[in-house]
């Protein structure tokens, strides 16, 4: 455990629960069930840079 502290906690796995869920397994020992609600909000705020020329921005897949 020593080591996690000094080396940050790890994702160790991630498992689905149900249709919006994940279990998450942290290698302190612990694990975390999330939704898809809470997931959005931990997500963090990040600003396109700017790409090597040629290369394009991921498209992310729409749903209707």
């Amino acid at each position: 455990m020593l080591n996690d502290i000094r080396d940050g906690i790890k994702i160790l796995s991630v498992e689905k629960d149900g249709e919006d869920g994940l279990i998450v397994a942290f290698s302190d020992g612990t694990t975390g069930e999330y939704v898809v609600e809470e997931l959005l909000g931990l997500r963090p705020c990040r600003q396109l840079g700017e790409l090597p020329k040629g290369q394009y921005p991921p498209q992310i897949p729409t749903t209707n």
